[in-house]
């Protein structure tokens, strides 16, 4: 699942994808924290993974701990299930359907995880998902999310940074179009209702950026091939956190540097209402277990050439 690492922020072949912006190393070994935090003191935790995302179910999994994985694109489901170091481990089960239809019983998870959920969603849709979090959630249980969203007072960095930081190793494919996307937060591809963008349009920018000399030729065909692909609900994060806080308590939002240092992606991670506390400064059972992973993984496949 993993090669070599060629960069600090490129350490697997999925990093900057479309649909794997969760793929740094600084990321996952931030979502392995987090992880060891919700789950301390908590035997055979039952964990809800919400989407494909292989990182997520591995660090999951890594632990013996058991696995609900919910993602209504069965295509997405089998692609990503085999990019998985533990693939078809009988901790996890698999349900092909939409979030907004799980049937599960109240108070069934002890976590619940997730990577660009509500920025997947038209902003009509979110606090439907919330209600249904909110359910099937136990009452000490943890709501770990990573999501894209700018602030109203944001700075707009000029497209020359962003395609920079590109160029020298700092941002991914993905990191640069959000990033010039950001920059433009007027252009007309948003629908002012549900927030939801619809990025093909904003070729017209790229092409813009292109002619002036800013892009390469290369940038330029990429960046455009991502548009075509790419939909995403452009989130303000004071709103998020006002859906969020109808039934959750914000315990910790942290900016998350894994994608980036002017990226705007967030860790939110929340507990029901008026819950128990979640205990300070709890070591990891497994310090730089990412890092570490990925080691042992680069050593064998060593071994094997």
């Amino acid at each position: 699942m993993f090669t070599k690492k060629q960069n600090p922020l490129h350490a697997t072949k999925r990093y900057g994808q479309v649909d794997a912006p969760s793929v740094s190393e600084e990321t996952l070994e931030k979502y392995n924290d987090f992880y060891n935090r919700m789950t301390e003191g908590i035997e055979n935790p039952r964990v809800l993974v919400l989407g494909a995302t292989p990182e997520l179910r591995d660090i999951v999994l890594s632990h013996g701990d058991k696995l609900t994985t919910v993602d209504r694109n069965s295509q997405a489901l089998h692609i990503k299930s085999k990019l998985m170091h533990y693939i078809n481990n009988e901790n996890e089960t698999i349900l092909n359907e939409d979030w907004l239809k799980m049937n599960f019983k109240k108070n069934s998870f002890d976590v619940i995880i997730g990577d660009g959920v509500f920025t997947a969603l038209d902003k009509t849709l979110h606090k439907s998902l919330n209600d249904k979090l909110h359910d099937i959630i136990k009452d000490t249980g943890y709501l770990l999310l990573r999501e894209g969203a700018v602030t109203h007072a944001r700075p707009r960095y000029a497209p020359s940074v962003h395609i920079h930081e590109y160029r020298t190793g700092q941002y991914s494919l993905f990191d640069l179009f959000f990033g010039l996307r950001l920059y433009n937060i007027n252009f007309k591809s948003i629908d002012d209702n549900t927030r939801k963008s619809y990025l093909g349009k904003f070729h017209e920018k790229i092409d813009e950026y292109y002619q002036q000399g800013m892009l390469s030729a290369r940038e330029r065909n990429e960046l455009i091939a991502l548009a075509e692909e790419l939909q995403h609900t452009l989130l303000h994060k004071e709103d998020l956190e006002e859906v969020l806080r109808t039934f959750f308590f914000p315990k910790q939002i942290v900016h998350d540097i894994g994608s980036g240092h002017l990226s705007p992606w967030y860790f939110f991670l929340l507990q029901p209402n008026d819950k128990i506390e979640m205990p300070e400064n709890v070591p990891s059972e497994r310090v730089d277990y990412v890092k570490d992973f990925l080691a042992s993984r680069n050593d064998s496949e060593q071994a094997e050439d």
